[in-house]
């Protein structure tokens, strides 16, 4: 994947909707698109998506947050950067509604009701924020699992 990261201190989501929208004026958002071919990703099915970059230690919520696309083959674009996301079993949680809160919601959803009765843990990889091309209200969170 290709794109641009900020530093996110703690659990202040303010901080993931100030970088969505300076990227959106900023036009890095509009780069990605154009990079991407405006076409969804094969992995994801997303234009556009956030990486957490949480693999190091997913109890620590201070981390390096993504705004990116798949890059594939792609010459990248001066002001970007590239990261490969590991190979792992994800477990997928999808929510609609009013951004960030369904976002907020299925995180919420797959650690505290489903992660810890369910047979994995937390891989050590990133968390991704998935929003598929096929449904503009669709919002997905990823979360990196293998088994206990």
């Amino acid at each position: 994947m290709a794109g641009q990261k900020t530093w996110i201190s703690g659990q202040g989501n303010q901080q993931f909707g100030d970088f969505w929208a300076s990227s959106k004026e900023n036009g890095l958002i509009k780069t990605l698109n154009s990079l991407s071919g405006y076409q969804p990703g094969s992995v994801t099915k997303s234009h556009v998506f956030g990486i957490f970059r949480v693999e190091e230690d997913p109890l620590n919520r201070a981390f390096n947050f993504w705004i990116a696309t798949e890059a594939g083959s792609a010459t990248i674009p001066e002001g970007l950067e590239t990261y490969w996301v590991p190979a792992c079993k994800w477990a997928i949680f999808s929510n609609t509604g009013e951004l960030p809160m369904s976002l907020v919601e299925a995180e919420m959803f797959a650690f505290m009701e489903w992660l810890p009765s369910s047979p994995y843990q937390h891989a050590n990889a990133p968390e991704l924020e998935v929003y598929p091309a096929q449904d503009e209200n669709l919002v997905e969170f990823w979360l990196p699992v293998l088994e206990k």
